[in-house]
């Protein structure tokens, strides 16, 4: 084994944790590009920048600090990099972070996926495009299809009468019959709107809420204090409880509780639905207001469902694919939704046709598909499981936490979209699609600075914009070179041995999140749209996905399989001298296990690690996951494994240095990282460790852990974690 220190100083560690998590936090305004589509648990592209600098640099100064700790705009991170020569592969390429980040320093780049959307979403991204071009056909769009699409959504404003006022949301409860009564019982969680119309202020008679009666559905307001009273039929009532909570509801007719949601439904009933209520725009009054739907808001619903039905078996486009079986998809699956259009809206499928068939006459195919993407992007804001923020009136986007919710008051969402108010219509997301293109001419950097100003970093000559190649021979030859692959990554034909000089990816985090059923909800519609190979199975393929996922019976044992034929095929392409870098994190002793079995079986052994925080303080998406807010980055390099025993006081002796260091800095999540970068570089280099080794390692850390922390709290110390994660 090289004696290999890859992993950068601390302060370089602290400065690429802050790059990260200010980018994480705000993606759109540091790193436009990733919000071209959405994709899942996207690694900051700050992070792979350094990752791949420290890689093809061989340096640790990537940034130059004042006293004052603030990062100079001279950096050698800020500079221009010559990487014409060097070919980077990404067997997990995902949404494309490291391809990305590595086309902007002038590498080749070499991307697979088993997931057709991930090649999809890495090809939109890197491809070039013509933006006034781009502009030209949306305005097309907008003159077509955007006049059509918002005629469906117009309504009446109750203050000035106009007829012209402009939907933004529509607000549905969804009601069961009582399986004691046969009454029809409303399912919400609480019947408030709002949290007053300013969001900054609290609920009181100058700021009221807006909340519906349980009886009538009509709109009241409610000052903040007490019951509510129904301005139509006198109910009082209390507008934050409701009928339904955690799958269960009560009725309010017979006043049975505790009934189970799914045990109605498995008796034979389905989940309907009723228009409660419509948030809108009125340019006279300028401003967004409430109203309960009027005679005309009732008919336009009623006319889309006899369109619907009229239309649907003959000249509307639409997916008629099963859910499949999963770990998240049992959730929908439960609630007796058996197809994926059954997700939407008559309203919504006939506004998504009037799109379509616009986006299908533009003539060029580039640019037909980047208004699919767009399309495909907007889906995840509009659909009927789509649940609305109300304390700050906005909506929610259907993976807020890489699952798949079921709501009973789903809001339908305009689907064009009106001037610049609401969230992920089409024309915010094309906007997006825009401004990440826009990034991809002219790239930045941006961080924070003293007073929390922003610090704008343009690198003159980067661009991300690749030549898309069908051969490694070609690859070579081509300047800015991309070869992009659908399938297997354990299969990687095309690249010959030993011709990558880099291994840089970030795999699945074991069970963490389940890509092929989240991202089903795109590729059944993408398969309806785009004529491409990569798009013939009826669903995204799953044999091959190294994923746990109980659902779909892929077991531990599994994933350690395919991670392992991954990572062989990587020890073939890869350079002897090259590096195969990975990205991981999970509080799962058993996670790391396999990691460790599969970086052993492949031939490879860890040489140096180092944390990097990863996630947004607030990032819902770890607040309940067995997930860290840092990734562990581990190098590796070709290795044979040593011949004496696994010993427990190496691994020990090797981390007690970086162990106190991190004790005393007060980072538990990276005293974790540090012990466990230790312990797989010890152990992987060793032919004989076995799981119970491996535990009892991680054992002796907690009770160091434990018995350090014991003598601070006798000392009046106190281990201070900023982030407030309890990682045990």
């Amino acid at each position: 084994m090289r004696n290999v220190r890859f992993a950068p100083s601390e302060i370089t560690q602290q400065i690429i944790s802050k790059l990260a998590q200010e980018e994480t936090g705000k993606r759109q305004y540091y790193r436009p590009v990733y919000s071209l589509h959405k994709w899942w648990a996207r690694r900051p592209g700050a992070q792979f920048r350094s990752i791949i600098l420290l890689a093809t640099g061989g340096t640790d100064d990537l940034f130059d600090v004042d006293a004052k700790g603030v990062i100079s705009e001279q950096s050698n991170y800020f500079r221009k990099h010559s990487l014409e020569s060097t070919v980077i592969l990404d067997p997990f390429m995902g949404g494309g972070t490291t391809l990305v980040e590595a086309n902007r320093l002038g590498a080749k780049v070499i991307g697979c996926d088993i997931n057709p959307v991930s090649f999809w979403i890495v090809r939109e991204t890197l491809k070039p495009l013509d933006l006034e071009r781009l502009e030209s056909y949306f305005r097309q769009l907008e003159g077509s299809a955007g006049k059509d699409i918002r005629a469906l959504y117009e309504t009446t404003c109750v203050h000035c009468k106009t007829t012209q006022a402009e939907t933004l949301y529509s607000f549905w409860v969804r009601y069961v019959n009582c399986t004691g009564c046969g009454k029809v019982v409303p399912l919400f969680k609480r019947a408030l709107f709002n949290e007053g119309m300013s969001r900054n202020k609290p609920v009181s008679p100058t700021n009221p809420a807006v909340a519906f009666c349980p009886r009538c559905f009509a709109l009241s307001q409610w000052h903040g204090r007490g019951l509510c009273s129904c301005e139509e039929c006198g109910l009082s009532f209390d507008p934050q409880t409701g009928t339904y909570d955690q799958g269960y509801y009560t009725c309010p007719n017979c006043g049975r509780a505790k009934l189970s949601l799914i045990q109605t439904l498995k008796k034979g009933q389905c989940l309907r639905e009723r228009l409660v209520a419509l948030e809108y725009w009125c340019s006279r009054c300028g401003d967004r207001l409430y109203k309960t739907p009027d005679d005309k808001d009732l008919a336009k619903i009623e006319v889309a469902k006899r369109e619907f039905d009229d239309r649907k078996a003959h000249d509307l486009t639409f997916p008629r694919s099963p859910i499949l079986e999963g770990a998240s998809s049992v959730r929908w699956r439960q609630h007796n939704y058996r197809l994926y259009y059954e997700l939407f809206n008559a309203r919504q499928l006939l506004a998504f046709n009037m799109l379509i068939d616009a986006i299908r006459a533009i003539p060029e195919e580039e640019y037909r598909n980047a208004f699919f993407t767009v399309f495909s992007n907007s889906l995840e804001y509009n659909n009927m499981m789509t649940p609305y923020n109300y304390p700050h009136r906005k909506l929610h986007h259907l993976f807020n936490y890489h699952a798949m919710p079921l709501t009973t008051t789903p809001v339908e969402n305009a689907v064009w979209g009106v001037l610049d108010e609401g969230a992920g219509t089409f024309v915010n997301c094309y906007r997006r699609y825009y401004r990440a293109k826009l990034y991809c001419q002219k790239p930045f950097d941006r961080f924070k600075v003293a007073g929390n100003a922003i610090s704008t970093v343009y690198v003159k000559g980067e661009r991300i914009e690749a030549n898309f190649t069908s051969s490694f021979e070609e690859l070579r030859q081509t300047p800015s070179g991309a070869m992009l692959l659908c399938g297997d990554s354990a299969k990687l034909s095309a690249v010959p041995d030993k011709s990558v000089d880099f291994v840089i990816t970030d795999p699945p985090y074991f069970d963490n999140i389940h890509y092929s059923e989240l991202s089903n909800f795109f590729y059944v519609w993408l398969r309806t749209l785009v004529d491409h190979p990569y798009f013939t199975p009826e669903a995204v393929p799953i044999e091959h996905e190294a994923i746990v996922n109980a659902g779909m019976k892929k077991t531990d044992e599994s994933y350690r399989h395919l991670l392992t034929s991954v990572f062989q095929e990587c020890a073939r392409v890869l350079k002897d001298e090259g590096y195969f870098i990975f990205t991981f994190h999970h509080t799962n002793w058993q996670a790391w296990w396999v990691v460790l079995s599969a970086v052993k079986d492949s031939g490879f052994s860890v040489v140096d690690s180092f944390p990097v925080s990863s996630e947004y303080k607030v990032n819902p998406h770890i607040r309940t996951k067995q997930a860290l807010d840092m990734d562990l980055v581990l190098i590796c390099e070709k290795a044979q494994p040593l011949g004496h025993p696994f010993s427990l006081d190496e691994v020990i002796e090797h981390s007690i240095g970086r162990l106190v260091l991190a004790l005393d800095n007060g980072y538990r999540n990276k005293l974790f990282l540090d012990f466990m970068g230790e312990l797989l570089k010890v152990g992987s280099v060793f032919q004989d460790i076995t799981y119970d080794q491996f535990a009892t390692a991680l054992t002796r850390f907690d009770d160091l852990v434990g018995t350090y922390m014991a003598i601070e709290r006798a000392e009046n110390h106190k281990l201070q974690d900023d982030r407030q994660l309890e990682l045990f």
